[in-house]
């Protein structure tokens, strides 16, 4: 058997190649140091661009832009004028409110004191119990019963055995010379200054010469009152006076203020018994 000559062969490269240790990358270094310098320059760059940047240029305005500010100014303008329009329209509608309610309290007071009034006057004649004389005599002698309520009212408060200090008597206070002459024209029988107090005689007495003074002042219930207070001759000179027809005056140019105090105070006191007796 022939020999067969030997070699040396050599170690297998993926021993050399492995079993080596490990030697770092040199990229992996590289790329390391680029990671962590990355933050600061993008650092550095974002305050360069804040140094070296620039305040944005406002474009100059168009036509177009110009008319929509124009529109927004125009547009608040009349927000604001109709809210101060209405803030106005409310406070005012608040204060129209408060003068209503103050003219119906005023007039529901009015009411109130009116309806009281007629009550007093009412109640005044009906307490006093004259007041079938006082029907009987206005109808005998066509003189208004609310007007004789009236000046019986003003005259004595319907007391019968009222007395003045010029010597006037009775519910409708007739005068001692007037109660001779109306009992003559009436032929009342026996008469005597005494039976003033009497109240149907006094009634007759006064209501005859109420009729007596409507027909001499032409039924003018302000001139009756007046003269039933100071005389007919008194008041036609008045109305000569101060009367535009020199026949007739009102209540305010009666010259005396005692007689034009009486009047206002008769004529009140008709209406309210005027009032009242028309619907009773």
């Amino acid at each position: 058997m022939s020999e067969h000559p030997t070699f040396d062969r050599p170690s297998p490269r993926y021993v050399q190649k492995y079993d080596r240790p490990m030697q770092p990358d040199a990229s992996l270094k590289v790329r390391a140091e680029n990671t962590q310098r990355r933050p600061r320059a993008e650092k550095n760059r974002a305050s360069h661009e804040v140094k070296h940047s620039r305040p944005p240029q406002k474009r100059p305005e168009g036509p177009l832009g110009r008319g929509v500010k124009v529109i927004r100014i125009v547009t608040g303008t009349v927000l604001l004028s109709f809210l101060i329009i209405l803030i106005f329209s409310f406070f005012s509608f608040s204060q129209a409110q408060n003068r209503l309610e103050s003219l119906r309290a005023q007039r529901q007071a009015a009411e109130d004191q009116h309806q009281k009034d007629i009550g007093y006057y009412v109640q005044m004649r009906r307490v006093s119990g004259v007041d079938e004389y006082i029907r009987k005599y206005a109808q005998e002698f066509s003189v208004d019963r609310s007007f004789i309520s009236a000046i019986i009212a003003r005259e004595s408060h319907y007391v019968a055995a009222a007395q003045s200090g010029v010597g006037a008597r009775g519910l409708m206070q007739i005068m001692p010379d007037t109660g001779i002459w109306v009992a003559g024209r009436l032929a009342v029988q026996p008469y005597n200054y005494d039976r003033l107090f009497e109240p149907e005689l006094n009634i007759r007495l006064g209501s005859w010469y109420l009729n007596y003074l409507s027909s001499q002042f032409s039924g003018e219930p302000v001139m009756i009152a007046a003269a039933f207070h100071a005389g007919a001759n008194n008041v036609k000179q008045w109305a000569l006076k101060y009367g535009e027809d020199q026949k007739t005056i009102g209540i305010d140019q009666i010259p005396t203020d005692d007689t034009k105090d009486y009047v206002k105070k008769v004529m009140n006191a008709y209406a309210l018994y005027y009032e009242y007796d028309i619907s009773h």
